[in-house]
């Protein structure tokens, strides 16, 4: 399965650190917090989850192959036992911060969706997670507060959460407090609960209510980079993964994006608190700009200082092709 934007044939992303066969250390790290994002009345907001679930499996590379890596010291079988919607990141070497879900779980070695041999090498960390769900981002009865649907079979004008489905689409669910659980719309009867989000994956919540919502996500810090994919000619949501301290200058995407003008420059989207979407650019020196960060509209004026939401998206200019964030220079050392 080849994930959008999360993978893309040599083009990978996913998540943090550790390095043991025993239990995961970051289970009770100091680096477990949350974040609140509102969900603003009546209309859609773009969403980033900027935590993780904790480590299943820690260790160091110990061989690898096309699409496996093997630890000889964990036992993946009765480690992983029971999991789903696993993803494995590298912790260490070159590549810090690549990552890709996996598709079999053997007793020492994995099977990966992407083929990471070229990018790690023996010797490199990695950790082992579950994706984030439905239930464990907004709670299996909603514990979130979203709007419910009194409907039988379908939404109703219950608020509606967009997730990406790897295809470049979206699988939307709701709350059906008719069937007490979650479901996905155009089908009223399985369980949605359990559906996946990944960490490069921004969500969608269209809120059919007229009043705000704050939600409040839960987890693990991530200090990596953060590896995504980005077509020429779409617009990527992206989960910006740091919950702080995120600049459009720190960001490091200055070296990834296409640099030029309004017109020509990779744009990033970033959506404000009132829901007003503002477009920043890369501009090299060529008059009238000076080098450096740019808004649509507003000139020469450096903008390497703005902040980033919790979510942003991209649109391509320049070829097809993984870019990478690395997190602010705050998170050194944790």
């Amino acid at each position: 399965m080849t994930r959008y934007p999360l993978l893309a044939t040599a083009a990978l992303a996913i998540v943090a650190t550790t390095a043991s066969g025993q239990a995961p250390a970051d289970t009770a790290s100091k680096l477990a917090g949350f974040h609140t994002v509102t969900a603003r009345a009546s209309s859609t907001t773009l969403v980033g989850v900027n935590y993780v679930r904790p480590a299943l499996a820690t260790g160091i590379i110990d061989a690898k192959a096309a699409n496996s890596l093997t630890d000889n010291d964990v036992n993946f079988a009765t480690v992983l036992a029971g999991q789903s919607n696993l993803w494995i990141e590298v912790t260490s070497g070159a590549n810090k911060g690549i990552a890709t879900s996996l598709s079999a779980v053997g007793q020492n070695a994995l099977t990966t969706e992407d083929d990471l041999s070229s990018l790690v090498e023996v010797g490199d960390t990695y950790v082992v997670r579950t994706a984030q769900t439905v239930a464990t981002l907004f709670g299996a009865t909603n514990q979130a507060g979203l709007r419910t649907s009194n409907s039988p079979n379908s939404e109703g004008g219950a608020d509606l959460v967009h997730i990406p489905d790897g295809n470049g689409g979206f699988r939307v669910v709701y709350y059906s407090a008719k069937k007490n659980g979650w479901r996905e719309v155009g089908n009223s009867t399985a369980d949605a609960s359990g559906i996946p989000v990944y960490h490069v994956d921004a969500i969608k919540v269209q809120r059919n209510q007229g009043s705000n919502l704050a939600l409040r996500f839960a987890g693990l810090l991530r200090t990596s980079p953060t590896y995504f994919f980005a077509a020429t000619g779409i617009k990527t949501d992206v989960n910006t993964n740091y919950p702080s301290g995120s600049t459009l200058s720190n960001s490091g995407l200055k070296d990834y994006v296409q640099h030029g003008s309004e017109t020509t420059g990779d744009l990033l989207w970033f959506q404000d608190s009132n829901g007003v979407w503002n477009q920043y650019y890369y501009a090299d020196a060529a008059a009238p700009l000076t080098e450096g960060w740019k808004q649509v509209g507003q000139g020469d004026a450096d903008k390497g200082s703005t902040t980033f939401p919790s979510a942003f998206s991209i649109e391509r200019r320049g070829a097809s092709g993984l870019l990478k964030m690395v997190p602010s220079p705050d998170y050194e050392g944790l």
